[in-house]
């Protein structure tokens, strides 16, 4: 996915590189999906699945405009999350959400044309907050964030995704993929 300041259109799984976080592969629409900002620190490094330079381009505190702070809060969650450093996941993971939202009220006061673009950056972040839930067996919160990350962005495929792997999960194993926009 790209920066979520940049005009890019309609979000939609563009490639994926799969990693594996659970111990049976399944069918791709079964598999949960993280969704990284390409163009954000340490995007390329998850997105080719070098998980230890992306941690170390994200603990590195830069100068940045405020609306870079999600896009970053964002590929730091997933960077923790695939790492399987839940603690610390829970806490990028909410930071996120609040970025996110924090933006989304900034932006939309001036802007009209962002705000469906806003509502994408809350439901991306959402979704990402989902899929921690999942692997932390908190199958309840996980729906309850898809619920609302779909409620903000209703045809974007990375939350269907979610949501029929969560459904699927129910019944059976499901992994987790890394897509970008």
């Amino acid at each position: 996915m790209r920066n979520c300041r940049e005009l890019t259109g309609i979000l939609g799984l563009a490639a994926a590189a799969s990693l594996l976080l659970g111990p049976a592969v399944q069918a791709g629409e079964h598999n949960f999906v993280l969704t990284a900002y390409s163009n954000g620190r340490g995007g390329l490094a998850l997105l080719s699945g070098d998980y230890d330079s992306a941690g170390k381009a994200l603990s590195h505190k830069l100068a940045l405009s405020a609306f870079d702070s999600s896009t970053n809060s964002n590929n730091l969650c997933v960077s923790l999350t695939v790492t399987k450093q839940w603690d610390a996941a829970r806490i990028a993971c909410d930071r996120a959400v609040k970025d996110a939202e924090r933006e989304k009220t900034g932006l939309a006061a001036f802007d009209a044309h962002t705000r469906g673009l806003e509502n994408d950056c809350v439901a991306v972040a959402l979704s990402n907050r989902a899929v921690l839930h999942w692997m932390t067996d908190e199958s309840e919160a996980a729906a309850a964030d898809l619920q609302r990350a779909a409620g903000l962005s209703p045809k974007s495929a990375f939350i269907r995704r979610n949501e029929s792997a969560l459904e699927y999960s129910r019944s059976a194993l499901a992994r987790a993929d890394i897509a970008s926009q």
